[in-house]
Order: structure tokens, then sequence, then C-alpha cells
């Protein structure tokens, strides 16, 4: 409330006074004018104004009323101070918003907590699901190394034999799915869990992936046993340095399952040493020598034991240009992704998805040995079966290092999409175009023998007396082993070697897969065309069964 001294005494200002207070004169003159009592008291309310700042409010600005009061003389002493009594005007609160956002939880691919944990478990379980079906859609008769092998001598091959074709298919089967089971956790080991989820993915479309789980040969275990080794030395690499003798085991049984995998030993040994080296430093020399020295004496008592594995440095004519343009088509896209993952990993140590994550990051020099050493591993089969000029098996063969490969990808697929998932459709493009191409080159090479016509054929003629001379004498031998003997097939030549074997007459059965009549049959008073059967699939290339019998 705003008052006024008067006489000595407390009373409300009367307008005039109220105006004066407001709009102090601003002259000399009309200060004397007044009263002394009239002016001083004008003097000093302006003089307080002035001091507090005081200023007419804006446009539009709310108007707080403020407190004015005139000092009493100070040559009374009897008149006490007044306080003014004046209320703090609350500012107006903000509206209440229409929604308000939930909490963010704190949570991340990199941290593996139970939710996460149980998010790649079901995501792995979708990948080997699709991976399956990639493998189930392929079928048909025996391949002539199918046929082969569940026909030898070996213990391994004699107990597999024994569930037929299709349970050593789905062996197989189960030897590929397990191995991309134990890539994934390697990579989740190595890197973490959503390039581990990459990786599988990358993997699992693969033409040699999809190959081999539908191929009855030992191929998918040896792969099975590599991927073993891989996640052993990433799953050791904090421990004693004696626990890599768990991988050695594996990596020494991978070349009696298949000689390709013993390329591959020389890289898991660097590898045992750049997974410690960020723990041990110097000391995971003595790591890799120790894993080394166990692996090369076991593989020497299984030579000493079992013989050297055969097949692996037998040279051919065919062109290494034209084996490394086929290995290109096989695997270039993964090796292109893997490429960029490990650029990428040189380049910065972590995404950054969380900048509060704790412990030291791999330095430059070991991301830069491990990136070479994945990236180089895919091409170690192609260089080398060029180099004898042997194609056999390399469509298989490509699938030995791009398992070494993929968790580099997996990691260049999870740098590309970005920290939080923020270009999802990056990693789609990539995962939708590795399953089309892998699925279009896996119908183009799974493409059996279509025998089961001159099987049925063959066994109105055949019996266990008689001398049988074939083009596919595996696939007759193991479809006909009710009826024949494996030693009574023998394989088929051309050229001056079949004429000979017509004219002397000494094989009962002639069955060729050929394209028009050889020159030796042509006419031949001996042998009469049973049948002529050609493939159900009139687009496979496949040439037509001809079965000749002895009159």
């Amino acid at each position: 409330m705003t008052t006024q001294q008067q006489d000595g005494a407390w009373s409300e200002p009367g307008p005039q006074q109220d105006w004066q207070q407001h709009y102090p004169p601003h002259t000399e003159q009309h200060q004397q004018g007044y009263g002394d009592q009239e002016a001083y008291g004008d003097q000093q309310s302006y003089g307080d104004q002035q001091a507090y700042g005081y200023q007419q409010p804006y446009a539009g600005q709310q108007h707080i009323p403020q407190q004015y009061y005139a000092r009493p003389r100070t040559g009374d002493s009897d008149v006490e101070y007044y306080v003014p009594e004046y209320t703090v005007v609350e500012p107006e609160p903000e509206p209440e918003p229409g929604y308000v956002l939930p909490d963010v939880p704190v949570s991340a691919w990199s941290v593996d907590n139970s939710r996460s944990a149980w998010i790649s478990r079901g995501a792995l379980v979708l990948i080997l699901l699709v991976q399956a079906g990639l493998s189930f859609r392929l079928d048909g008769s025996a391949f002539p190394q199918e046929a082969k092998f569940l026909m030898s001598d070996g213990e391994l091959s004699g107990l597999v034999s024994q569930l037929g074709l299709a349970g050593a298919r789905a062996l197989s089967l189960a030897w590929a799915l397990g191995a991309t089971a134990l890539l994934f956790g390697a990579t989740r080991l190595l890197f973490n869990a959503r390039a581990g989820l990459a990786a599988a993915a990358m993997y699992s479309v693969l033409e040699s992936t999809a190959f081999t789980g539908r191929y009855a040969s030992l191929h998918s275990l040896s792969l099975f046993l590599l991927a073993a080794a891989l996640w052993l030395l990433a799953r050791t690499r904090q421990a004693s340095p004696a626990a890599v003798l768990l991988a050695a085991p594996f990596a020494a049984l991978a070349p009696f399952a298949a000689y390709a995998a013993a390329l591959y030993l020389p890289t898991l040994t660097v590898l045992a040493v750049l997974t410690a080296y960020r723990f041990r430093g110097a000391g995971a020399f003595g790591r890799g020598a120790l894993f080394a020295a166990a692996t090369g004496a076991l593989c020497f008592a299984g030579v000493q034991l079992a013989g050297t594995p055969s097949g692996w440095n037998v040279q051919s004519t065919d062109s290494a240009f034209e084996l490394l343009k086929e290995s290109a088509q096989w695997g270039g896209v993964v090796l292109l992704v893997a490429v960029i993952g490990a650029v990428g990993f040189i380049r910065r140590a972590r995404m950054g998805e969380m900048p509060w994550a704790e412990g030291s990051a791999p330095g430059a020099i070991r991301r830069s040995l491990l990136g070479l050493t994945m990236c180089a591993t895919a091409l170690l089969a192609p260089l080398y079966q060029a180099w004898l000029g042997n194609g056999s098996s390399l469509y298989v063969h490509v699938g030995f290092g791009l398992l070494f490969a993929v968790p580099m990808a997996g990691l260049g697929v999870s740098r590309m999409m970005g920290a939080h998932f923020r270009y999802p459709q990056i990693g789609i493009m990539i995962y939708v175009a590795a399953l089309v191409i892998g699925m279009a080159q896996t119908r183009e090479l799974y493409r059996p023998p279509d025998s089961a016509a001159m099987i049925g054929a063959l066994r109105e003629v055949v019996d266990t007396k008689g001398e049988y001379l074939t083009d596919d004498p595996e696939i007759s031998a193991y479809y006909l082993r009710a009826h024949t003997k494996p030693d009574q097939w023998h394989q088929a030549e051309r050229g001056p070697a079949l004429a000979a074997a017509v004219k002397k007459g000494s094989y009962d059965v002639i069955v060729l897969r050929a394209d028009s009549v050889p020159e030796a049959l042509h006419g031949n008073a001996n042998y009469r065309l049973l049948a002529l059967l050609r493939p159900s699939d009139k687009d496979g290339g496949q040439e037509p069964y001809r079965i000749w019998v002895k009159r």
C-alpha cells in the first residue's frame, strides 16, 4: 500500500500527491515551487525509482504494481521507518502437454544382458531355419562322390552309410548348422552380438553353405571342426595360455575330414596370437606357439595312423583365370563387405553406440592385422587351386575361407547400418542380395545325375556274376548293392580304350552318358541298345543315358 508522511502522521495520498510520485518534476524551479516537504518527498521518491531501475512495462507484459514510500525527516527521532507490505506474484504454470514420452531404457546390442541374449538367440534360430530351408530345397539322386563316400571302407563313412543317403545328408545339415552357430559365437566374442548375427545371416545363405548342408560327405564336418577351433580360440583369449590346447584337437582333425582344411591351420595359429594380444601383450606369441606345436603333433600322429589325406596336391589343366573368376562369383560379395568392415574397424575400434562403454579398445596395429588375416584367408583356396589348375570341389572349398572372412563381413554390415540401426535398409539390401545370389548359384551347381530311370532299367539285367562298364560306377554300385558287388563295376573311357573293350566283348552291360552313339558301338553286332533314357530336367544340361547289353 502506497503511503506518504504528512504532519508527522501517515495517511493515504491524495490525487495530486499520487501524480507527483509517479511523475516527479524534472527542473529545479518546479522543485522549489512546492513545499520543502513535498519537494523533498518527490525528489526522494524519484531517486528511489532511479535506484531501483524503474521502467515502464512493455506492451503485452503483465504489470506488477510496485510499492513507493517517502522517507521521513531525519531530524525527527520519534518517527519509525515503515516496512511496506507486498505480495509476490508467482508466475503462471506451464500448460500440461498433450502427451508425455516414456523414459528410454538403457540398452544396446553390445551389452550382454539377459534380454539382449534371448533376442540374439531367437534371431539365430530364425537364421538357422532359413539355412535349413535353403538346403532342404535341394534334392535328387546321389552324386558320384556321395555314392563313393557311402561305399568306402572307412570307419566313419561306414558308420554314416548305415543311415543311407537321406540320413547322411541330414547329418551333413546338422554339422553345417552347428558350424553357423559356432561362427556366431566366435564373432560375438571377437566383436559384438549384432556383428555375430550379421555374420551368421550372410554365411547361412552362401552357395557353399547350402550345398554342403545337402551333400553327403565330410566337408560339413570339417567346417564344423574349423568353426569349433575358431570359437575356442576366441573363448579362451583371456584364459591361461594352456587353455588354447582345447582348440588343437578340433583343428588337427579338420584336414582328415576334408583335405582343404589344412590350408587354414596357419590362419588359426595367427588368430591364436591376435585374439589374446590385447590382454597378454607379448605373451600371446607363446600362446600361438603352444597351439601350433600341439596341432602339429596331433596332425603328425594322424598321418602315422591314417596316412596323408589324398587330393590336396593333385594338379590338372584347368584355367587359372576361370577358376579365379568362378571364385569371385561364389564369394565376391561377402569378401567385398568383409573388406569394408576391415577398413571401418581399422579406422575406429568402436562404433560409438554406447559412449559410456568402458575398457580399453584394441590398438590400430592389432586391428589392421586382424582385418588383413581374416580377409586374406578367403583367397587361400582359390589361389592354391588356381596354381594347381585343379577346380575339383572349388565351389565347396571357397566356403572354408569365407568361414574366416564372414566375421569381418558381419562387422561391416553392422558399421554400415550405423549405431542403433540408423540405416537398417543397408543391412537388408546386403542380406537379400547374398540370399538371391546364393539361391541361384546353388540351384545351378546342385545338379546330381538323374539316375533313377537308369537304375530301374539295370536292375532287370544285372546279377552277381557279370562285368559292367559305366560312366558312373559309384552310383550304380551304390544303388544296386543288393544285386551286385562293387568290384563288378568299372569306369568307362573313350576313344581307343572303349573300342578295345567293345571289341573284346568282356562286359555284359555298357552304360554311357552321351548325346550320340560312340563310333565303337555304332552298328556293333555284339551289343544291342536296350534303352535311351533322357533326363527329366531338359534344361539341366545333362546328357541322356544309353544302355547296351551283350547279345
